[in-house]
């Protein structure tokens, strides 16, 4: 029970980290890409289809990253 608590801390920590990182390049990224590509990054779907994907990868690395190649092995 100590271990899915230590990995639910975890992921709660990586998540508020991932929220303040996502706020500060929403601040000083966001005006630069508006210039630059107005009419894509202004459409609701694209971005939360960008949001999704990027979300989803950095929590499919962290649990790659985190499991190791110590996983469950074949009987003999």
């Amino acid at each position: 029970m100590n271990e899915r608590l230590r990995i639910l801390g975890i992921f709660a920590l990586l998540g508020f980290l991932g929220g303040v990182l996502a706020n500060v390049l929403y601040h000083t990224l966001w005006p630069w890409l508006l210039e630059v590509f107005p009419a894509i990054f202004t459409a609701e779907w694209i971005l939360s289809g960008i949001a999704g994907s990027l979300i989803t990868t950095f929590v499919v690395v962290i649990w790659v990253y985190l499991s190791g190649p110590g996983g469950p092995r074949e009987a003999r």
